[in-house]
């Protein structure tokens, strides 16, 4: 329940599991510009966290703060003014002041508080809000503690700013945002609000009955709020407060873009259910953090680990008749898209998201089907339910190998039946309408937009020789013998041109693109202005070497060209390139041309923009050639950047702008982690599992417990514990459901000289390329030693 702990009102009963997370940050002269969010899956809260609610956004300009409910915006904010009716004086002589400027920002995993301490009024308050699953609306709480030793009496005044308005890309509908229109139900004692073109609605009350109200086009509070809503206020007279004692007063603000009614329905669940539905969504939350849950030497890494799953959540955004599924950043990119959720998805299956992968890949499948029909995947869907971008070339071989994924962790046969038809079509979208030439190498836009260089991409190709290996195993599954002969054949061929004709072997890196001299002709001039605009003298070094090296080549000539995007670590990152290659690319990728203080450059020329998605991506390179070490050194730059700019977060940009939250960040943190140092690869639909733990230097004791795998009849939980020492290697899992086969494949001591027992008894294993492999049939819980002999 929502109670108050007796010695300091300002807690809240968690609980053990929930408890220890909690991040707080000094908020006194902050900038507005550091903002939060209080999370739900059908509205959440952006504001400052100092306490405000700043105008600011650029796809709905000055709009993306406030309370918002998919597809409309409810509210630019809200206020609480206090006024002392026996004593106490603000500075100015008066005996009244707003909560403006709050003391601290504490952040919680699905609620968040700023703390004020009001000298003036000797009081000190805490507004804590929270989100309620499945419900339109929010709820806010202010707890009020008396520090002068005596009773009080206060006169309250919430003030909100409406803003019924559209989410960005709504007038593709012919949506148009009317002028807001508000009233008081005195009886009742709410304030209401609609919209004069649209059917949207927001209800504002409390736990008990104000005393009077307003409202008006010209009320603000503190500051001014842009857009066309309306102010209302409702006050509450004669709140008393013991002596050195505190008084909560609860308010509840719901919304519907249907009806009034609706909304009144919303108001009410919250004020008679607010205690339950704290507990049901705090049960939730216990159940993400005990999901998963890792112990690893590197404790830094493990809190930050454990913080991304509850970031999850905070991204599903679920509107009715458009969808469910994960969004892609806060506050500017809170709907969802096909790049992004190709690497989020990924994150998102090791940590227990396997029905919300499912779930999203079908979203965007259907949006990808309605707008393009042909297998194309799109790029970016509003919550509107319109296709702002049909999808760059990249997304649909992404998708196509990111469908696969899920679908050997979940087993679900009936979801990967339902993608493959649009598997069939992608493919030969990429292969014949994309590659107009031929030669296996799509053309158009990749992850990096090289303005004008819509052209054959490093990270298209790699995609799709991914997308056609993953191809090739459902038509394989669903008896398509040919298809899958056809698709293996395809996939061999391209990775044999990407790693021949890409491979630049004077740089040792892949190139960004393939394209005709005269092309790149054309746009190096523009480029090459721009970098010494940017003051980017590395990049103009490496700009004008091409433009010398364009010097008397044919327009028409083909070749690959280095522009030094990270998008170059893709053939690693997916496993294409040979191990010779592989390593030699990475480290140089690894090196101060390609890595600053916070992680992997988006450019190697421009060498200013760090990404968590660039790190990420070569988290997974390295980790994928069995490189460890260096794959934690990127983990670890992504996790230095928690806390940074929103406690309990990390930027999309390294260290500190762009999202204070973006959902792929969970690609770099808890993809290399769980497959690759835990080595955990199921193939659900099969019950088969393959274990290959591989740790970095140092790492002796590591564990991982509760994991899901599979859905439905193919569900399992998995532990599993590694120890190492001097002597012998230990490895120790269990399935919750025996019946599984299991792979263990551990490393094999240098000199190769061992014993392995399984379970105690002396066991036979196989040797291969420098590892002990054990099968084991109808698998439950088991312990593997690799002990080293004299």
């Amino acid at each position: 329940m929502l109670q108050i702990m007796p010695d300091n009102p300002f807690e809240l009963q968690l609980g053990p599991i929930l408890g220890p997370y909690h991040e707080r940050r000094d908020t006194k002269g902050l900038s507005w510009q550091d903002l939060y969010i209080c999370a739900g899956n059908r509205t959440y809260l952006v504001g400052s966290q100092n306490g405000g609610f700043p105008d600011f956004g650029h796809h709905v300009k000055l709009e993306m703060g406030g309370l918002w409910l998919h597809p409309i915006k409810l509210l630019d904010g809200f206020w609480l003014h206090i006024a002392d009716r026996e004593g106490g004086a603000a500075s100015d002589g008066s005996t009244a002041m707003w909560l403006t400027e709050s003391d601290s920002f504490h952040n919680y995993p699905f609620y968040n508080e700023h703390r004020y301490r009001l000298e003036p009024l000797e009081l000190e308050v805490v507004r804590r809000q929270f989100c309620p699953d499945d419900e339109e609306g929010i709820i806010v709480t202010y707890i009020l503690r008396d520090l002068s030793g005596r009773g009080r009496s206060l006169d309250l005044k919430m003030l909100v700013r409406t803003d019924l308005s559209p989410v960005w890309f709504s007038e593709g509908n012919g949506i148009e945002d009317g002028m807001d229109e508000g009233r008081i139900d005195k009886a009742c004692g709410l304030f209401l609000a609609k919209d004069e073109r649209n059917p949207w609605h927001v209800v504002v009350g409390a736990d008990r009955q104000s005393s009077g109200g307003a409202v008006g086009r010209e009320m603000f509070g503190p500051h001014w709020t842009s857009g066309r809503g309306i102010g209302g206020s409702l006050v509450y007279e004669n709140v008393s407060i013991p002596a050195v004692g505190s008084e909560a007063i609860h308010f509840y603000m719901a919304g519907s873009n249907r009806s009034e009614q609706e909304a009144l329905q919303t108001f009410a669940k919250l004020r008679d259910h607010r205690a339950q539905l704290w507990e049901v969504k705090r049960d939730r939350y216990e159940a993400i953090a005990d999901r998963t849950v890792v112990s690893i030497p590197d404790k830094h890494v493990q809190k930050v680990f454990d913080w991304v799953k509850f970031h999850n959540d905070w991204f599903v955004r679920e509107v009715p008749g458009i969808g469910r599924g994960m969004g892609a950043g806060h506050p500017e990119y809170p709907w969802w898209f096909g790049c992004d959720n190709s690497y989020t998805l990924l994150g998102l299956l090791p940590v227990g998201g396997l029905a919300m992968a499912q779930e999203t890949l079908s979203l965007v499948l259907k949006a990808s089907e309605e707008a393009n029909g042909n297998g194309r995947i799109i790029h970016e869907l509003s919550t509107s339910g319109l296709v702002a971008n049909p999808g760059n070339t990249q997304e649909t071989a992404h998708f196509i190998q990111c469908a696969w994924e899920v679908f050997r962790w979940t087993g679900d046969i009936s979801f990967l039946r339902s993608v493959y038809p649009a598997v069939k079509k992608g493919l030969s979208w990429l292969l014949e309408d994309m590659d107009p030439d031929g030669d296996l190498l799509p053309e158009g836009y990749g992850i990096i937009e090289i303005e004008g260089l819509n052209v054959e991409l490093i990270d298209s190709a790699a995609y799709t020789w991914s997308a056609l290996l993953a191809g090739a195993q459902m038509a394989e599954l669903f008896g398509e013998e040919e298809v899958r002969a056809r698709y293996e054949q395809l996939a061999a061929r391209l990775g044999e041109k990407i790693n021949r004709e890409l491979w630049i072997d004077k740089e040792g890196l892949y190139a960004d693109a393939m394209a005709p001299a005269g092309k790149i002709e054309s746009r190096i001039d523009i480029y090459i202005e721009r970098a010494q605009a940017f003051g980017a003298l590395d990049a103009v070094g490496d700009l004008e070497a091409i433009k010398a090296e364009l010097a008397g080549l044919d327009p028409a000539c083909e070749r690959p060209w280095l522009f030094k995007n990270w998008v170059i670590n893709t053939p690693m990152e997916t496993g294409l390139s040979p191990r010779k290659q592989a390593v030699r690319a990475l480290e140089r990728m690894a090196t101060e041309e390609f890595t600053g203080p916070w992680g992997t450059y988006l450019s190697g020329m421009y060498r200013d923009q760090m990404m968590t998605i660039s790190t990420g991506v070569q988290a997974v390179a390295e980790a994928r050639y069995d490189r460890m070490n260096e794959s934690l050194r990127m983990i670890r730059l992504i996790a230095s950047t928690f806390n940074k700019r929103l406690p309990g977060s990390i930027s999309e940009m390294s260290p500190d702008y762009g999202c204070f939250v973006q959902a792929w960040t969970n690609y770099g943190m808890t993809w290399p982690l769980m497959t690759f140092m835990f080595g955990i690869k199921p193939a659900a639909y099969r019950k088969e599992l393959t274990l290959r733990p591989r740790f970095p230097d140092g790492w002796n004791d590591m564990s991982a417990k509760r994991i899901q795998l599979g859905l439905g009849e193919c569900a399992n939980t998995l532990d599993i514990e590694v120890v190492r020492s001097e002597g012998e290697d230990v490895c120790r899992f269990e399935l919750e459901q025996p019946g599984w086969s299991v792979t263990l494949d551990v490393l094999q001591p240098a000199d190769g000289t061992c014993f392995v027992t399984l379970d105690g008894e002396p066991v036979t294993a196989e040797a291969r390329d420098g590892s002990i492999v054990v099968a084991i049939a109808n698998a439950g819980k088991h312990e593997l030693r690799v002990s080293r002999t004299s």
